[in-house]
């Protein structure tokens, strides 16, 4: 059993939207057009009475009721619970998306590594700062061989 929990007041907002949607997406939207469909083709050809909204989407529910009893199956759509995960496999899960996080991060960090290169290549002044640290290398090695 699936158990839905709402905190707080931005919760039970969330969930009123959600519920005036789906009421105006399933019943009410399709209400509208039963009662369009009545008061535009019934009402002056035969000299049936004007629908209002109310009853369109009793209208609605009627033609609903009668195509479940009619097809003995029920709806087209059908909501099943999913089999929940061992613990191995959510932290199989966990670990592929660590690790790809972590893939990710890596190729970032290369891709700048490479544009700084990129970016020292073309420096004029690249070659003198490497003789500055080859002469700074080769001052360390002249102090090391003092002591």
């Amino acid at each position: 059993m699936k158990i839905i929990q709402i905190e707080g007041f931005k919760g039970l907002v969330s969930a009123v939207f959600i519920g005036a949607c789906l009421i105006a997406g399933f019943v009410v939207s399709p209400g509208y057009a039963a009662m369009t469909l009545w008061n535009k083709y019934l009402v002056s050809s035969y000299m049936f009475p004007q629908l209002n909204l109310l009853q369109g989407i009793l209208l609605w529910a009627i033609v609903v009721i009668t195509y479940c009893i009619l097809t003995k199956g029920g709806f087209a759509v059908s909501l099943k619970n999913t089999p929940e995960l061992s613990d191995e496999e959510l932290d199989s899960i966990i670990k592929t998306a660590k690790i790809s996080t972590q893939m990710k991060m890596l190729n970032r960090n290369i891709s700048k590594t490479d544009r700084f290169e990129n970016l020292g290549k073309n420096n004029p002044y690249s070659e003198d700062l490497n003789s500055v640290n080859n002469s700074e290398s080769e001052n360390e090695k002249n102090i090391t061989n003092l002591k």
